[in-house]
């Protein structure tokens, strides 16, 4: 299938983001860019440059798509549907004010802070017998892991839950591919099992508190109003996917770019506080969801671009984090102060409720890793995943000896 043509004037590249083929860090993606700020699609437009991605990510009359983009897809009804439509970016107006304002407090910054030792000491704990095997497959034996502890610590989840409450979320992640109708069984399957554990964990902690957050969501109120047990479900389920399958993602490929870039890898061991500007910038060159689903409930006018009322916005953050109006040269520097921000929590009033507790996991995890593995190099080659949507390596086969000095 064609992945790239012209439109019949020759001045608006078509790109088929609905191809399995569509890779949108291609060569063909960033010579769209270079004509204009966007490209047809066969279901609206894709965003490629960052100041116009960045606006519309902020502007009110663009919501979040996921009903409409699976109902692209053919899936209009079920379970992925009624979950979609009721998570946090789905809600607009007063109820998503309202669901925000009642569960905000317990993702802020000084929440987050509070978690950091226990993700210091997850790390050095999944670490420690990695480091005298000399080499690991990385995906199954820290990424898969490591998310779903710290969330199994901030839940609550006592041990013997956490394989189910790891294992759900990554086939609820399904949902926001290109391929969510091929896997839709699994996704629901997936939703129902994952549901009913988060009802007897609710139902737990109403009868015994803790330390958790659970508890805390349970006992969230502003001016007498509460979470339903719904909406607490629901909640639930949208941080476990949200904290661990793209965090997951994102430390696969934040692994993949500093194999490419070993004095970055060495300065991040000698220097640990350059985490959060490399968190940034792995970010911005490797993003862990490559695309933003946007869609437009009318027509609008946009720096000379008519969208007409219900089209879909795909907003490819390859093209954006790359873009030299943006960021000039754009390498990969992880010690160069970047004026333009990466997009890839979002933007506007769905900004990611969970974005200061993914880049703590990350910024914690990273030193650790690169002065426990000082030698990274490639094991043998790594199993792609997606190539839109969750975008990590299925596996990435790593070795750090001495013999494998780059």
């Amino acid at each position: 299938m064609t992945i790239i043509e012209h439109t019949g004037d020759g001045s608006v590249t078509v790109l088929n983001v609905l191809d399995p083929a569509f890779r949108p860090d291609s060569a063909q993606v960033l010579a769209a860019r270079a004509e204009h700020w966007y490209a047809r699609t066969p279901i609206g437009f894709a965003v490629l440059r960052h100041r116009e991605a960045a606006a519309l990510l902020a502007d009110r009359r663009v919501r979040w798509g996921g009903v409409d983009s699976l109902a692209a897809q053919g899936i209009t009804s079920g379970p992925a549907v009624e979950w979609i439509g009721s998570v946090l970016p789905s809600v607009e107006g007063a109820d998503h004010a309202r669901l925000r304002g009642l569960v905000s407090q317990a993702f802020n910054r000084a929440a987050v802070d509070r978690l950091r030792p226990v993700m210091r000491s997850v790390t050095e704990e999944l670490v420690a017998p990695l480091v005298a095997a000399g080499e690991c497959e990385f995906m199954a034996d820290f990424a898969d892991r490591y998310p779903a502890r710290i969330l199994s610590e901030l839940l609550g989840v006592p041990p013997e839950r956490r394989a189910d409450f790891h294992r759900l979320p990554n086939e609820i992640g399904l949902i926001f591919s290109v391929a969510a109708t091929e896997h839709l069984p699994r996704i629901e399957a997936a939703l129902a099992a994952l549901h009913d554990a988060i009802d007897e964990l609710i139902e737990q902690r109403r009868t015994t508190p803790g330390p958790d957050l659970i508890t805390d969501l349970i006992a969230a109120e502003e001016a007498g109003d509460r979470l339903s047990p719904t909406e607490l479900r629901t909640m639930v389920s949208a941080l476990l996917f949200a904290g661990q399958d793209t965090t997951r993602q994102q430390l696969g490929r934040a692994v993949q770019v500093f194999l490419e870039h070993p004095r970055e890898w060495r300065m991040l061991a000698e220097d640990p506080t350059l985490a959060p500007r490399a968190v940034e910038e792995v970010m911005r060159v490797a993003p862990g969801v490559n695309t933003i689903w946007r869609v437009v409930d009318q027509t609008i006018d946009f720096e000379g671009l008519t969208i007409p009322a219900g089209s879909f916005l795909n907003i490819l953050l390859d093209a954006a984090h790359t873009d030299p109006a943006a960021f000039g040269a754009a390498e990969f520097d992880i010690t160069a102060p970047r004026s333009a921000a990466q997009l890839t929590f979002g933007g506007g009033i769905h900004y990611c409720l969970g974005a200061p507790l993914a880049r703590a996991e990350i910024a914690e995890a990273l030193p650790i890793l690169a002065r426990s593995f000082p030698h990274l190099a490639a094991a043998g080659p790594a199993e792609p995943g997606l190539t839109l949507g969750p975008v990590g390596p299925r596996t990435l086969p790593i070795r750090y000896g001495a013999s494998s000095i780059v």
